[in-house]
């Protein structure tokens, strides 16, 4: 029987993934960066006051201000920089190289916060990160590994301190849906500094069909990560959680018309076997 946090884990790979595909969307229409921004953060932050409000009330401790703080840092960079690769890199393969952030993330819980490492662990990774080397090297792609690969691999290096600095809050703050409000309060001053150095408040109409869905389900994901983190381990939960590049290359390649060919297919093999261990074992 699989342990309750590899379902949430699951549930928040699925919504992740789905709004990872609408990012590369909103690129597509060529929306402003920081106006898809300043739609999206309100949307995210009102469904997770909604939830807040719905299930434990609001509840802030000092340890909730610090980590919010810093894991609204972090996630704001490593998802503006990831929009910017996405300008001209494809979804599946982008996605695929920020999403190997687990790998770090998880030999830091190893060798930082004690977490047991068990040969189904060890060969779970392994599979998990061939999957991602896989959309790597797949053949036919490599017009994409130039600035936007730079990107990704700087989005996939910050992404990697903000799911190590998620781990830690579990640790100390006062409820999950609490954390996540003051954590998207943060977020939303950023985007606000963000817009005035760079000019972003004129705001597209096609804006408010794709900013406020990805809100939504990133407010939905973020929050199942928590309950997931605070249920599990690092190394378990956020190997699973980071193969939401599979519902982005399946809705990127169904729905945004990017190719895929017989070594990508390979990689979602190799992903689904690693959840199945990872979540097993």
């Amino acid at each position: 029987m699989l342990n309750p946090s590899i379902y949430f884990a699951l549930l928040a790979m699925a919504l992740i993934g789905a709004a990872d595909a609408i990012n590369k969307r909103a690129r597509q229409a060529d929306i402003p960066i920081g106006s898809y921004l300043l739609i999206q953060a309100p949307f995210f932050t009102v469904a997770i006051l909604v939830i807040t409000l719905i299930s434990t009330g609001i509840k802030v401790g000092s340890m909730d201000i610090l980590y919010g703080f810093i894991g609204a840092v972090f996630s704001f960079s490593a998802f503006t920089i990831m929009l910017h690769s996405l300008t001209r890199g494809h979804a599946s393969i982008n996605y695929a190289i920020f999403r190997l952030s687990f790998v770090f993330s998880s030999v830091v819980a190893f060798k930082f916060l004690n977490e047991s490492l068990s040969l189904g662990k060890v060969l779970g990774l392994t599979l998990a990160t061939l999957a991602v080397l896989i959309f790597f090297y797949s053949p036919g792609q490599h017009a994409a590994l130039k600035r936007p690969l730079i990107l990704a691999l700087c989005a996939m290096i910050i992404g990697s301190c903000f799911q190590l600095t998620l781990k830690l809050a579990t640790r100390v703050f006062s409820s999950s849906p609490s954390f996540l409000f003051l954590m998207s309060l943060f977020f939303a001053l950023l985007v606000i500094i963000y817009n005035i150095i760079f000019g972003g408040f004129k705001i597209p109409r096609k804006t408010f069909f794709y900013a406020p869905l990805n809100g939504i389900l990133m407010a939905l994901g973020s929050l199942f990560v928590i309950i997931a983190l605070s249920q599990g381990e690092v190394s378990t939960v956020f190997p699973i959680v980071q193969l939401s590049f599979i519902i982005t290359l399946i809705l990127s390649t169904a729905i945004l018309k990017e190719n895929i060919n017989h070594f990508q297919i390979s990689g979602v093999i190799c992903a689904g076997i690693a959840i199945i261990i990872l979540g097993c074992l």
